[in-house]
């Protein structure tokens, strides 16, 4: 099962929107100088903030291992290419490179929306929320596509969700927030997702009152065994046809092709920790 363009148990549509004043489209529409200026400093604070990430990895012992990949921002309306050599500079520095435009060999490459990009570096969600979805024809507000007619296969989608987890979140060791202003929609609740590697895909879900949870036919039963630790509040389910309920301090464990769906009947939103884990997840 693909994972970072498909992450077929996480997620869906992004919830950022853009807004600008009427002030600032006159601007610059009618302004080509302040258009030109806007568009150099945007593309300054994009190249600023990827150089914040890189220089971060370098510090980071997943540099060991060799990847070259492209990161495009439309808005900026330039790409870059990032290179880790894999080899140790010092005893805990690796080198990575960044170059502008994409890479010349067949890999992967992030588009992130500007404002993706900047919720990301403000810690307000992290880069794997942003990027999953249910479906492969959902929208994200921060996406993966293949170049130069790269054909990955799944132990390389598993790499790359590695790789997002550690190059987008900085510093050591490192933290994921989880709140609801983290999150984004995924099979009907909000979710931050923790951790994906092969074999193991974590994630965080609330669940608010009147929330249906894998109600789609299509997403009610994984390929790989799950477990889900209610840490707040109460759910009700379904699970290969038996209705259950669940509260607080109670694990439900689901195995592989078990059909499964989740509702919040309670006033009060409830919260859980989905680990997803066996062959593959």
């Amino acid at each position: 099962m693909k994972t970072i363009k498909t992450f077929s148990i996480i997620l869906f549509y992004g919830f950022f929107t853009t807004s600008s004043s009427a002030n600032e489209i006159c601007s610059t529409e009618f302004n080509p100088e302040v258009k030109k200026n806007s568009q150099e400093k945007l593309k300054e604070e994009v190249h600023e903030i990827i150089t914040s990430y890189v220089n971060d990895y370098k510090n980071d012992r997943h540099a060991s291992k060799k990847r070259i990949i492209g990161i495009e921002v439309p808005e900026a309306d330039v790409a870059w290419t990032v290179t880790v050599t894999g080899q140790r500079l010092h005893s805990k520095n690796w080198e990575v490179n960044l170059n502008e435009g994409l890479p010349k060999i067949p890999t992967y490459v992030y588009r992130i929306e500007l404002k993706t990009l900047r919720a990301i570096y403000d810690g307000k969600i992290n880069a794997l929320t942003a990027q999953g979805k249910a479906f492969g024809s959902d929208y994200t507000p921060m996406s993966v596509r293949e170049i130069n007619a790269f054909r990955p296969s799944i132990d390389d989608d598993h790499h790359l969700n590695a790789f997002s987890f550690h190059f987008w979140t900085k510093g050591f060791p490192e933290i994921i927030p989880f709140h609801e202003g983290a999150t984004r929609k995924v099979h009907g609740s909000n979710a931050t997702v923790f951790y994906y590697e092969k074999g193991l895909r974590t994630a965080w879900y609330s669940v608010a009152p009147g929330d249906k949870v894998r109600h789609d036919p299509r997403e009610q039963a994984n390929p790989f065994p799950m477990m889900c630790v209610i840490i707040n509040g109460t759910i009700q389910g379904e699970v290969d046809g038996e209705h259950i309920t669940v509260s607080a301090g109670n694990t439900i464990f689901i195995p592989a092709q078990v059909t499964h769906k989740w509702w919040n009947e309670s006033d009060k939103p409830a919260e859980a920790i989905l680990i997803m884990f066996g062959e593959g997840a």
